[in-house]
């Protein structure tokens, strides 16, 4: 049977030295980390960003609300104030000034993009805060969820990255200080090479 690699390392024996043992101990911390400690950072770290945009997603629901408004003009206007909700996520878009009302029926214009389909006088949704004015359309639910996995991804592979570099950190530290040694051993022995009574 054939033995398993750097086992040796946790066994009593004349060649083992202290930093082997510190080695192994710290590679079985790192593994405990990648394999546990990273994924459970993750998913808290999902589940409170999760939670945190559901109640961004239920205030802005409370604050915004989709009203329809009618485009007056098209390309002759400075940066949009938002994107209609035909236009959300889409390529092909033009700039175009639009009127609608407001809760208290007064009106109001402002510029939002819109699809190039679109003519003058065509209708189509926008989305306008408590005052009425133009706002961008509420956080949906799997835009929420999205950024909470991509976030708990983030965090679980970037402390799995931590782990995993700080266990070469101490690698290199540990490898430097026996080269260390190493070289004070030769040089000891290159004094004593030799001479009668030196054991060499």
């Amino acid at each position: 049977m054939r033995p398993i690699p750097g086992l040796w390392r946790w066994r009593r024996n004349q060649l083992r030295r202290r930093s082997d043992v510190i080695e192994a101990w710290a590679s079985l911390v790192t593994v405990g980390l990648v394999v546990i400690g990273a994924p459970v950072a993750g998913l808290a770290a999902g589940k409170s960003v999760g939670s945190d945009l559901q109640r961004t997603m239920q205030r802005q629901r409370a604050e915004r609300h989709r009203t329809t408004a009618r485009v007056i003009n098209i390309d002759r206007h400075p940066a949009p104030v938002a994107d209609s909700e035909a236009a959300h996520g889409q390529d092909g878009t033009r700039v175009a000034l639009v009127r609608w009302r407001t809760p208290d029926g007064s009106s109001r214009t402002g510029v939002v993009r819109i699809e190039a389909r679109h003519a003058v006088g065509d209708p189509l949704a926008v989305w306008t805060d408590r005052r009425g004015r133009l706002t961008e359309r509420p956080l949906d639910a799997s835009t929420a969820t999205t950024n909470a996995v991509a976030a708990g991804f983030g965090v679980g592979g970037a402390a799995a990255a931590l782990a995993c570099g700080a266990r070469q950190l101490l690698g290199w530290r540990i490898m430097r200080r026996r080269l260390a040694d190493w070289a004070r051993e030769w040089a000891r022995v290159s004094e004593d090479w030799g001479r009668a009574g030196a054991g060499g």
